[in-house]
């Protein structure tokens, strides 16, 4: 059970995230391609591509989390977040630290948007790489690593305006 821990075993840091899945109006999928990061079962080599988000602050909500990731990390502004529409739970290394996330999806669209990140902190600073809009048959073609790993067959949907009436547990 993730917090428990054997002898000689590190006890993962509870990490409580929000995320975006932010699609433009060709309905494509905006995500960081990042390096150094790695999960339990071993680092990956090439690029991890993942939505935009990240750890709660102190006394903020999965919503508000949400809007603060999204314009630091692009300077968009002013979206209207969906109900929750994924969570994922996942146990993974940065560092000489483990986490144990336990993130919330929320969709958001807009029209057109440059990238341009406001305030990165230390661990985006350091993984970041590039920022790319992606559709779903680029996704789906590609040999890269998407998070979630069925990140081609979760989209769809969403792209149809069909939310699911209870968020989905997407796994890793």
């Amino acid at each position: 059970m993730p917090g428990d821990a054997t002898a000689g075993e590190a006890v993962p840091i509870l990490r409580p995230g929000a995320r975006v899945i932010l699609l433009d109006r060709d309905d494509r999928v905006l995500l960081f391609g990042t390096r150094e990061l790695s999960s339990t079962a071993g680092p990956h080599d090439g690029l991890l591509w993942i939505t935009t988000g990240g750890a709660l602050e102190d006394g903020e909500s999965y919503e508000g989390a949400a809007l603060r990731e999204l314009w630091e990390e692009t300077g968009i502004d002013g979206v209207e977040l969906s109900p929750c529409v994924w969570v994922r739970q996942h146990v993974w290394r940065w560092g000489d630290t483990l986490y144990d996330s336990r993130e919330r999806y929320y969709l958001a669209r807009v029209d057109r948007a440059e990238v341009r990140p406001q305030r990165l902190d230390g661990m985006e600073l350091q993984s970041f790489v590039e920022a790319r809009w992606w559709s779903v048959q680029e996704i789906d073609a590609s040999t890269e690593l998407f998070v979630p790993l069925n990140l081609a067959a979760l989209l769809p949907p969403l792209i149809a305006g069909e939310l699911p009436p209870q968020p989905l547990e997407v796994g890793e």
